[in-house]
């Protein structure tokens, strides 16, 4: 057997669990490109499978010599009997001077002659690809069902297996492991360094992985090389010669060509292969169904992605880049500007304009940028367009076409450059009439950017904007309005202006926005109700309307619409605690999200979730978030994420990271004060009385000033759902801040009454959830003598005057220590704090 391995190799440990699994079957078919390690895997699982239990093998190499069936069977009948050395009879078989006038039945013979014993062994057949001879492929199955049972073979090839195993394959006599399981993990990359003198961070195996996407010969290669630096361009270059040599050269010049001119783009059909190939002389007649199937049936690096998809394993792609540009420039900006237009032609402007911008088409990269944030756009930009439109918008492209600033503002707004945005929006106005005059559509998009404008009072810009014609403009280029938050009424811009006199200004916002959302104008006017209706408090109102907006919804909406919708409903189902409708209204939004493939809102999905199990102290939920998104305090905070930074904070509240938590909580309410957003605002003043309340210290007080100062801005508009949502968390400090709303000299604007309401709510939730901390004490938690011995006679029943008597102390002295209990242990009365003391175990070391 003429193989060797590695100096060192990784002990490959789930790869090998798994092979040691599929031994019980008779057939085990390893089938991958060029340079996944078949060869090398094999041997390891068959040097420990000797090592564990004295298992022998055979091995045949094959090549191209062994396509003719007597030279097959000579060295099958040869390796065979190398696994009975002591049968003569066997061994003679292959040397026999006749074999040649009949090499199958001489190969069946041999499988007669052979011994069976309880020993198992298994036998190898390498590069079976190479064989196309239809004689040998129908002879396979039959020599497989003569082997007796402790002979496992092990087939390694580049292809799938051939038509003449399809009896074997539906019998579930062979198993398969693809490329997948081939594929180096970054902890086997780490090993597999180590092991040849080469140490390596963690960090640096995660690079390695991303580099070849765990490719055997990518990673070998950067063993080899003496960089220290792991990229994709690195691996690419020593990985062109092995390609060349091992694989390319077996390919005639027009599957090579085909390769060549699809290679632009990652993900293929075959309509795109068909155009990206018209007009190429080598490749006229050429089927792309059939190269694409043959390819795939080669395993020629290339797979299938879904019904009618194929992609090729990125580092090969890079390799056919690199034979492209070999063509010339020219050839190569042609495919890229021919997938450009096709992709354009398809309102995938986003794969549209990378196109572009490759090879440079600059009026191709304005056109798509022009319809990168249009409704019907296949895929609506927040996330990732961003650095594209960054790089996009350059001196050159913005002076000659200066609609395009319209891009440049919505980039800085949804990144939160406020400062930027700001002076981006006003050179734009100032432009505009010359603007609308190369393009007249920016008539519509100047009413996105005024409506984004916090600086502008929404209610004042449709006023003005009502007395514009703006039907005789075609609804062509409108951006996404809530940036996929899940609530319409906060999401792009907060609507808390419309919760004043909100019939007569959605029916002005029906003249002017309406107009640019076209058909889902009625849905989203439902949708404004609801959520205002929400954060009143008015959950009947607010589950109608959210109703109605379904009843309106249609599948070709906008998919950031529909989810809007689903998640409107889902806050309600929430607050009336209904947990069966609301696992329903989920499970219909993530099939919503499957089925229009709107994954650019699945971040605030999962935040939503998980939001819900937060509520109550669910510490697993926070760190899989953590784990998820981890975003430090200390960076800038994007807006287009505000949602998943607030939960974020929370999560830091959940956790007991309070130094964290303000960090974070104090940046987004900057944010949220700087964009004008009522709701955002109040929330972030409410979950900083939180922190500052657990964080003790000295908090207290300033935490019911957060809390005072929220309660003030949510009172001017009826607002009470934010308090509620957050239950027992804000029960005492409601309490205390009741208590000061009623003192004379009070002058904070806010009425008691109003107080008491949200202090009553807030009771009422905290029977249902735990809250964020889950009552966990002040992080300063201790108590005197004195407290515990009060706190020992309140458990005891005793009333205030009796524990004034038991201990010598004035009533009103006992009331002071009451109430300092009280504020340690974040309760209101007697029995909470009773039931908290027994809970907490404080009392124990009194027993």
């Amino acid at each position: 057997m003429e193989q060797t391995m590695l100096k060192a190799q990784a002990p490959r440990t789930t790869l090998m669990k798994l092979m040691d699994g599929l031994s019980e079957r008779q057939i085990i078919y390893i089938h991958a490109p060029a340079g996944f390690g078949k060869t090398t895997s094999a041997l390891l699982w068959l040097q420990h499978r000797e090592a564990l239990a004295g298992i022998k093998h055979a091995w045949i190499s094959l090549d191209e010599h062994d396509n003719k069936t007597a030279e097959f069977c000579r060295r099958f009948v040869s390796a065979f009997s190398s696994l009975q050395p002591d049968n003569a009879s066997l061994g003679a078989l292959a040397e026999h001077p006749v074999f040649n006038t009949a090499p199958v039945e001489f190969a069946l013979h041999a499988l007669g002659a052979f011994v069976e014993k309880k020993d198992p062994c298994v036998f190898v057949l390498d590069d079976l690809h190479v064989v196309d001879n239809d004689e040998i492929l129908k002879l396979l199955p039959v020599i497989f069902k003569r082997m007796h049972s402790e002979c496992t073979v092990l087939l390694l090839s580049r292809a799938a297996p051939p038509d003449s195993f399809s009896e074997i394959v539906s019998k579930g006599a062979l198993s398969i492991v693809d490329a997948e399981y081939l594929q180096f993990t970054s902890g086997e990359i780490k090993i597999f360094f180590s092991k040849n003198g080469r140490f390596i961070s963690s960090k640096q195996a995660n690079d390695i992985f991303a580099s070849t996407g765990g490719w055997a010969i990518g990673i070998r290669a950067l063993l080899m090389s003496e960089e220290n630096s792991y990229s994709i361009n690195l691996t690419g270059q020593y990985l062109e010669s092995f390609l060349k040599t091992h694989v390319w050269e077996r390919w005639d010049d027009r599957i090579k060509r085909f390769m060549m001119m699809v290679s632009v783009v990652k993900e293929l059909t075959l309509e795109l292969c068909q155009w990206l190939i018209s007009g190429d002389k080598t490749l006229k007649k050429a089927s792309c169904a059939d190269i694409l199937s043959g390819l795939v049936r080669e395993n020629a690096f290339l797979r299938e992605t879904g019904s009618d998809t194929y992609r090729f394993h990125d580092l090969f792609r890079d390799f056919l880049l690199s034979m492209l540009q070999q063509e010339g420039s020219n050839v190569e900006n042609e495919q890229l500007k021919k997938a450009g237009e096709w992709f354009y032609k398809r309102k995938d402007y986003l794969k549209a304009v990378d196109c572009f911008l490759k090879c440079g088409h600059m009026s191709g990269i304005a056109k798509g940028l022009k319809l990168m944030y249009d409704y019907s756009s296949v895929h609506p930009i927040i996330e990732d367009s961003l650095e594209l439109v960054r790089i996009s918008l350059n001196s050159s492209v913005l002076e000659k076409y200066p609609y395009l600033m319209e891009l440049q503002i919505w980039l800085a707004y949804m990144e939160g450059r406020c400062d930027d945005f700001e002076a981006y929006a006003d050179s734009y106005y100032k432009r505009l009439p010359k603007i609308t005059l190369q393009n007249p559509a920016s008539v519509l998009s100047s009413v996105m950017v005024r409506c984004l404008d916090y600086r502008n009072s929404i209610v004042g810009v449709t006023k003005k904007l009502s007395k514009l014609p703006l039907l005789l403009f075609t609804q062509e280029n409108t951006p996404p309005i809530t940036q996929s938050f899940p609530l319409y009424h906060r999401s792009g811009r907060d609507f808390s202006e419309y919760a004043i006199d909100t019939d007569a200004n959605i029916r002005l916002l029906a003249k002017t926005l309406g107009v640019a959302v076209g058909d889902s104008a009625v849905m989203i006017e439902y949708l404004l109700r609801a959520g205002l209706a929400y954060e009143r408090g008015d959950l009947t109102e607010a589950h109608e309307l959210a109703l109605s907006a379904h009843v309106n919804l249609r599948d070709d909406f906008a998919s950031e619409a529909k989810f809007c919708a689903f998640m409107m409903l889902a806050h309600v189902q929430d607050a009336y605690g209904n947990q069966s409708e609301l696992e329903k209204t989920l499970e219909h939004t993530a099939k919503m999200i499957e089925a229009d493939k709107a994954y650019f809102v699945y971040d605030n999905f999962r935040a939503y979730k998980c939001r819900l199990r937060l509520y109550n102290c669910d510490t697993e939920a926070a760190q899989d978030w953590l784990t998820r998104h981890a975003v430090s305090p200390h960076e800038s905070l994007a807006f287009y994420k505000l949602y998943q930074h607030f939960t974020t904070a929370r999560v830091y509240i959940v956790i007991g990271d309070y130094n964290n938590a303000i960090l974070f909580l104090k940046k987004l309410l900057l944010l949220s004060e700087r964009y004008r957003r009522t709701i955002d605002i109040i929330e972030a003043r409410v979950l900083l009385a939180i922190v500052y309340w657990k964080k003790g210290r000295g908090g207290h007080t300033m935490a019911i000033d957060y809390l005072e100062q929220a309660v003030i801005s949510a009172y001017g508009y009826g607002y009470t759902q934010i308090f509620i949502n957050e239950g027992a968390e804000l029960v005492t400090m409601l309490h205390k801040l009741q208590k000061r709303a009623i003192q004379p000299d009070y002058n904070g604007g806010i009425p008691s009454a109003f107080v008491k309401s949200l202090y009553i709510s807030a009771v009422s939730k905290s029977k249902l959830t735990k809250g964020l901390t889950g009552g966990r004490p002040s992080a300063t938690l201790s108590f005197t003598d004195k407290q515990k011995t009060v706190m020992n006679l309140m458990c005891q029943g005793c009333s205030r005057n009796e524990i004034a008597e038991r201990i010598g102390l004035r009533p009103n002295g006992v009331k002071s220590h009451i109430e300092l209990i009280y504020r340690k242990l974040d309760v209101v009365s007697s029995v909470d704090a009773v039931l908290k003391i027994k809970e907490l175990g404080i009392l124990d070391d009194l027993q």
